[in-house]
């Protein structure tokens, strides 16, 4: 499991502040709660919107890894994925990649009756209930055209049973067609498949939920992007300084006590200092 942590900070400026730009303000720190969530939604997304590699680079130029158990080359969706017990291999992707249909959605359901096994190659018997699909209107819409119509949505004629009607629960993935950063990705438009919400071996993991660090009295420069907070780092240098200060005017000055004690004859120009800088 690969676990990191992204942050934002989110500024409010000082003209923000004092020409009346409070709803601009309230916009940025709402628009901030939900950053968080986002972000997740967007990386476990790109699970399924990368599925046809290897691994991808994310908007902060960190390389994922989205291989799955069956080795380090083996894809998400693949054509070959091995099984421990045999030499028998099985697929879940569609040949062509084709749009959603009714066609396209009977072959899906096929591989599902066909490359469902257990790891010795015997059939498996696993019910699929999920249609996901990305936001693309057309796809959305034929979508609910299959699994609402109280009717056959081909056939020329009245009293045809949909067979489709209440067989799946509809899933819209808005972040599915994006790229790497987030932004609309068109070739990835016409994505979407079936699961199971009964059987998966899919894991998540948040070890720390998304939170905010608002700003105290007197106090912004909460640096959360570096886990940060710059006026107490710059507070705990210039302590952690002048006791080394202190620590060294005693050793200069137990050096003239010892000195003069012994009848030795020792000269101090000054004070012992230290200077120091930040830039």
């Amino acid at each position: 499991m690969t676990a990191y942590r992204v942050a934002e900070n989110v500024g409010i400026s000082y003209e923000m502040r004092t020409q009346n730009k409070y709803p601009e303000v309230v916009a940025r720190l709402t628009g901030a709660g939900t950053k968080g969530q986002n972000r997740i939604d967007l990386d476990l997304t790109h699970r399924f919107t990368f599925g046809t590699a290897t691994a991808y680079t994310d908007r902060d130029g960190r390389s994922i890894d989205v291989t799955t158990g069956g080795g380090t080359a083996q894809e998400l969706f693949d054509t070959d994925h091995p099984l421990k017990g045999t030499t028998t291999t099985y697929r879940n992707r569609l040949a062509g990649n084709p749009r959603l249909s009714k066609g396209a959605l009977e072959g899906m359901e096929r591989l599902v009756v066909e490359q469902t096994y257990n790891q010795m190659g015997e059939k498996k018997v696993m019910p699929f209930d999920i249609l996901w699909t990305t936001d693309d209107p057309n796809t959305v819409n034929t979508a609910r055209e299959y699994l609402r119509s109280t009717a056959d949505p081909n056939a020329t004629h009245a009293g045809v049973t949909n067979v489709y009607s209440g067989k799946y629960k509809h899933v819209i993935l808005p972040r599915l067609a994006t790229d790497k950063d987030g932004a609309p990705d068109t070739d990835k438009r016409y994505y979407w498949g079936i699961a199971s919400s009964k059987h998966s071996n899919l894991y998540c993991g948040i070890w720390e939920a998304p939170h905010m660090i608002p700003p105290a009295a007197k106090e912004n420069s909460e640096d959360s992007q570096n886990d940060k907070q710059l006026s107490l780092l710059w507070e705990t240098i210039v302590e952690k300084l002048r006791k080394l200060q202190e620590t060294l005017k005693k050793v200069f000055e137990t050096i003239c006590s010892e000195t003069q004690k012994w009848g030795r004859s020792t000269t101090i120009i000054g004070e012992p200092k230290l200077g120091y800088g930040i830039v």
